[in-house]
């Protein structure tokens, strides 16, 4: 096993995994695989994974699964394992909506009630990367701009698993049909901006208050310097407690905290305050974000 496992750390890559039954996972990974040269890697026996590939440049990574992606629990060991450590795992996946709507998505996961229903454990946050979401988001938001390709582009709050994680991991999504999932140009769009992911340190902030598609904190991330790490819709504040918020900052590296309070309750806002109050975040308001925060001209 010594063989297998390298034990230089700087053989972490970044990671993409790509499921064999999802079809937005597989038009955006066919997508990958056509923008830059990619050399075969061989696994060990019973590894768990179907094929292994990475970039020439040395940066990724594109592991293909046979199952969905929710129920990854444990997967950074499980590359480990197979001597493909991870420094950030990228899900590329389909994104589902009764509403049907054109959407380009990114999110972290983790449960924030005692429900674990798509994966994870119940009350757990996956360590999220405020860094990767804010520039995979902001090179779908431009390049579905350039193309004239009618998508929202939208921050998801935190939903579903894998959460048990240590390794820093997002969902990159197309949504919310068939016909989206394997829309070749949303392909094209979530393989460049997954390509373009850029991990440099950023402000991060956890949210509160909005709803699925966190609109206000979409805003904030593309039009300021700032991200989200974790974000609690209003539906799901009933669950917020002291040790998810702590959670959450940890799993985040947030610094401060924004909410999209007329979406919320007082009794939901007292609460939460009281919370960040005594575990030392300001609560900064869109207009402090914009002003402290805002984007060079």
């Amino acid at each position: 096993m010594t063989d297998i496992i390298p034990e230089n750390v700087n053989n972490s890559k970044i990671t993409i995994i790509c499921s064999a039954p999802d079809l937005a996972s597989q038009n955006i990974k066919n997508h990958l695989l056509n923008l830059i040269e990619w050399k075969n890697l061989e696994l060990p026996p019973e590894s768990g994974f179907s094929a292994a590939r990475e970039s020439i440049d040395g940066k990724f990574r594109l592991v293909d699964i046979e199952d969905i992606h929710v129920f990854q629990d444990g997967l950074d060991r499980k590359l480990e394992a197979a001597g493909l450590p991870a420094s950030l795992i990228i899900f590329a996946s389909k994104h589902r909506s009764k509403e049907e709507i054109n959407s380009l998505t990114v999110h972290c996961t983790g449960n924030p009630s005692g429900e674990a229903r798509l994966g994870g454990h119940p009350k757990e946050l996956a360590v999220s990367s405020p860094a990767a979401m804010k520039s995979i988001l902001s090179e779908m938001k431009k390049l579905a701009g350039e193309k004239g390709l009618k998508y929202d582009v939208t921050l998801e709050v935190t939903h579903h698993g894998p959460t048990e994680l240590s390794v820093p991991s997002i969902y990159a999504e197309i949504g919310s049909t068939e016909k989206q999932w394997e829309d070749p140009e949303a392909g094209e769009v979530a393989a460049k901006s997954i390509l373009a992911v850029s991990l440099e340190k950023v402000p991060v902030a956890v949210g509160f208050g909005g709803g699925h598609y966190a609109m206000r904190q979409t805003g904030l991330l593309l039009e300021t310097k700032i991200s989200f790490g974790h974000n609690f819709p209003k539906y799901q504040l009933e669950f917020v407690d002291e040790t998810l918020v702590r959670q959450a900052v940890e799993k985040s590296g947030a610094e401060f905290a924004y909410f999209d309070r007329k979406s919320m309750k007082s009794e939901d806002r007292k609460k939460i305050s009281e919370i960040l109050e005594k575990l030392g975040l300001r609560v900064l308001k869109e207009s402090e974000i914009r002003e402290n925060y805002g984007l060079d001209d």
